[in-house]
């Protein structure tokens, strides 16, 4: 969790720059394959009745590749925004379950090793990337 209270965040802002584990986010390996911890910097500042959040999150993301079905892996870093409008009960943003979210639902169904992935033989079954097909 990413908890912060909303009067402590003022005009000046508060800067944010922790390493946290995959749980700590509330992820579990169902839902995203992360080969690394998460390091999550933001800034957080208060505009009017706005709070805004500039945040990005950078790890190293584990695949199958939608192809030849090979295990690989990749560092991203991304940028996040988030907006939240100060009302009278909001007492604190969680920008933990912002990041979650937007991790789970930017993690694409389908994706490729490489952009000129050869795939699998559909007849012998040899990654076609690694050696060439024995069939006829």
């Amino acid at each position: 969790m990413i908890k912060f209270l909303v009067k402590d965040i003022n005009s000046k802002g508060l800067d944010y720059n922790q390493t946290l584990t995959m749980e700590q986010l509330g992820l579990t390996s169902e839902e995203i394959d992360l080969r690394s911890p998460i390091t999550v910097k933001a800034r957080i500042e208060r505009i009017d009745n706005l709070i805004i959040a500039r945040t990005k999150v950078s790890t190293d993301f584990g695949y199958m590749c939608s192809r030849c079905l090979e295990d690989f892996h990749e560092v991203q870093e991304i940028e996040y925004y988030f907006d939240f409008e100060v009302t009278p009960d909001l007492e604190f943003v969680d920008l933990g379950e912002e990041i979650r979210q937007e991790m789970i639902l930017a993690n694409p169904a389908r994706i490729l090793c490489k952009d000129d992935c050869k795939g699998i033989c559909v007849g012998c079954g040899v990654n076609l990337n690694l050696e060439k097909c024995k069939c006829k």
